[in-house]
């Protein structure tokens, strides 16, 4: 086998040599064999999958759920001299149809992009009419793919699909999942989900040595601050990241230690340019506290975190471990990251109860497939509906799951998606079918579902020739906001024992959590950290 790292040497000048698990890892991928590897946070993960995308031909494509990582990988890769590129919402919609109408000219190495991305029928048609080569899909922090994890994200589910896609379009793409930490139920699941042979599965050493990691019971939820505070005393971290998973707690934690530290909060609702400046701020030790729920989670990359401390639990002993992990990453200078978590069994008794709530009956089923299609009546086999996007990732009842799990079963087939309707769409010369669409939309409806029927064409094709013309430049102005997914229906009926087996399938899942977190709690409360990790994790 090449030895990578030798030949693109002027890209990696600072990287003196490969650890073992890294050469099998290579050795696999070169093979252009589907891959899974478990390598612990600052292990060189990124590094494999960017060697291999020098190697490959045209582009790889890598599957990442952050932009505060896509970003930081790109700018690495650009001072490496490496042409990358993080397709994400830091870029307008407009500057993003540009990008995707110059991908064959650009000669993009990595192209970053989130799960959700490759449902989107825009970047699929770009990505055929460019003709670059799709050789390879690496899928960072690939724990999110298994639905046996708290971390579960449905879109991650559409991968395989996605190089279904490509394959059927002449690609013929390999992949490599990677992440930290995976149970061994998760890791079957992958193993199965993405036809990985046993001996492409490589797995560094789990626990690391440099992890000192401690449990404390409280009584009360307001004993927490003392016990921090104590522990701040007694180690005087320079650089300590507190997780809790509310985000008004982090705001009042931050305010109450902001009395004496330099203190600052992390969570969704943050703006987004904020989180840039919080990100710095204790990047560059402005900050000596940073509260933060999981939003401040996988691929953050600050190698000098001297203390992890959980103020409320985390959701399984493989998320602990991944958010410890965060902890000391220098391998210049050998440290000890004093960890510490802190519980009562109240915290436990309510997160319990919460997973619990989330759990589905036929009925809250029911309510939701209408809710998803919009309480249309469903009429005919082949029928479309539409759903608002944002309406649908927003949801607080988890549309994405159920519409992810009805595509599953085969109840809905996804079209696409379109942004804006008929008359808000505007073309710099009009097509003959287009001067069709608009004339329909005038003299009845302003809505594609109309002008489909009435004209007669289906919505794939209206989709299918939006695309085109905004690929030859065509589409003048394209609403940005408004966006609606189009699904067809398959079944005229959702009968009683499809609900049962979704119901069935989805409180499976939700069984799994609780038993996590009861897995979580007998290690808290027995103190046998260390060999649960090795157990759940080995």
């Amino acid at each position: 086998m090449t030895d990578l790292l030798v030949k693109y040497k002027k890209h990696f000048a600072d990287i003196p040599s490969l650890y073992n698990y890294q050469v099998k890892v290579l050795a696999s991928l070169q093979k252009r064999q589907n891959t899974l590897a478990i390598i612990p946070t600052g292990g060189g993960k990124s590094l494999l999958y960017q060697l291999m995308a020098l190697e490959c031909k045209g582009v790889t494509l890598v599957i990442c759920p952050l932009i505060a990582l896509m970003e930081e990988q790109v700018k690495e890769l650009n001072k490496r001299n490496i042409r990358a590129l993080a397709l994400n919402s830091t870029y307008s919609f407009e500057q993003q149809r540009e990008i995707l109408r110059n991908l064959k000219k650009d000669k993009y190495k990595l192209i970053y992009l989130s799960p959700e991305r490759l449902q989107n029928s825009f970047f699929r048609a770009a990505l055929l009419a460019s003709k670059v080569e799709v050789s390879l899909i690496t899928i960072d922090e690939a724990h999110c793919i298994s639905q046996w994890g708290a971390s579960f994200r449905p879109d991650y589910s559409q991968i395989n699909e996605f190089a279904g896609f490509l394959r059927d379009n002449g690609h013929s793409p390999f992949l490599f999942c990677l992440t930290a930490t995976l149970s061994k139920l998760a890791r079957k699941d992958i193993i199965r989900g993405f036809d990985i042979d046993t001996q492409n599965v490589i797995i560094s050493g789990v626990i690391r040595d440099n992890l000192n990691l401690q449990v404390r019971k409280v009584d009360a939820e307001k004993d927490k601050s003392k016990v921090f505070q104590e522990f701040l005393e007694a180690y005087k971290p320079e650089k300590t990241v507190a997780y809790l998973y509310s985000q008004d707690k982090c705001e009042k934690f931050a305010d109450e230690f902001g009395k004496k530290y330099r203190t600052n909060y992390y969570h969704a609702s943050v703006d987004s340019e904020d989180k840039k400046d919080v990100f710095r701020g204790f990047t560059n030790k402005d900050i000596d506290i940073l509260f933060a729920t999981t939003a401040f989670g996988m691929g953050i990359n600050i190698p000098d975190i001297e203390s992890v401390v959980h103020l409320q639990i985390p959701n399984s002993i493989e998320e602990y471990y991944q958010q410890v992990g965060r902890g000391w990453r220098k391998k210049d200078v050998k440290k000890i990251c004093n960890c510490l978590a802190l519980w009562s069994e109240v915290n436990f008794n309510r997160r319990m109860a919460e997973i619990q709530n989330e759990k589905f009956t036929r009925e809250k089923l029911r309510l939701l497939y209408a809710e998803l299609t919009g309480g249309a009546r469903i009429h005919s086999i082949g029928q479309v509906v539409n759903k608002d996007k944002e309406t649908l990732l927003n949801s607080r009842h988890n549309l994405r799951l159920v519409k992810y799990k009805l595509e599953e079963y085969g109840i809905i087939r996804n079209i696409g998606e379109i942004n804006g309707t008929p008359l808000t769409i505007k073309f710099r010369q009009n097509t003959k079918l287009w001067s069709s669409v608009t004339e329909a939309a005038r003299s009845g409806m302003d809505s594609f579902l109309y002008v489909s029927k009435h004209l007669s064409v289906p919505i794939r094709d209206i989709i299918h020739h939006l695309f085109h013309e905004d690929l030859r430049n065509n589409i003048s102005k394209l609403p940005a906001t408004k966006r609606d997914i189009y699904f067809e229906v398959l079944t005229l009926e959702l009968n009683d024992e499809m609900v049962d087996n979704i119901v069935d399938s989805i409180n499976k899942t939700i069984e799994h959590r609780l038993k996590d977190i009861g897995i979580l709690q007998n290690a808290f409360a027995s103190g046998d950290i260390v060999s649960t990790i090795k157990k759940s994790l080995s």
